[in-house]
């Protein structure tokens, strides 16, 4: 086994499912691990964008983990400013809407670390906790 560096990893950018918001680059260190219990995903969230729309899971439970930046997480509607070294749990359930967005001026990189379910159900909400 040889370690590995996120810096090297190739980053792909996600867009939402209409193809008209760019959302964060992200490298799957979980298919690399060839992990198949929990996926873990590099993100790079730069300035002005979100990571994703807000959504919530029906299982998944998911895990953001800040390794650079100052990024927000918006969970029920209420802004949590976070930075280096922070860490939030997003649990399952269709009242815990939640995203993550770069609100500040400068590039911010987190861990994403989620369970695996086969019967997850995302439900995504209309965009009302878009910042304008």
């Amino acid at each position: 086994m040889r370690s590995l560096n996120v810096e090297g990893l190739e980053h792909r950018e996600l867009v939402n499912r209409l193809g008209t918001e760019r959302f964060s680059w992200s490298a799957s260190l979980s298919e690399l691990l060839a992990f198949k219990d929990f996926s873990i995903h590099h993100e790079i969230l730069l300035p002005g964008r979100r990571a994703s729309s807000p959504h919530t899971h029906s299982h998944r439970e998911e895990m953001i983990f800040i390794l650079k930046g100052t990024p927000t997480a918006v969970f029920r509607g209420q802004p949590i400013e976070l930075q280096p070294g922070d860490f939030i749990g997003f649990p399952p359930g269709s009242e815990n809407v939640h995203f993550v967005e770069n609100r500040s001026e400068q590039d911010a990189s987190f861990l994403l670390i989620a369970s695996k379910s086969e019967q997850d159900l995302v439900t995504y909400e209309r965009d009302i906790f878009q910042s304008s």
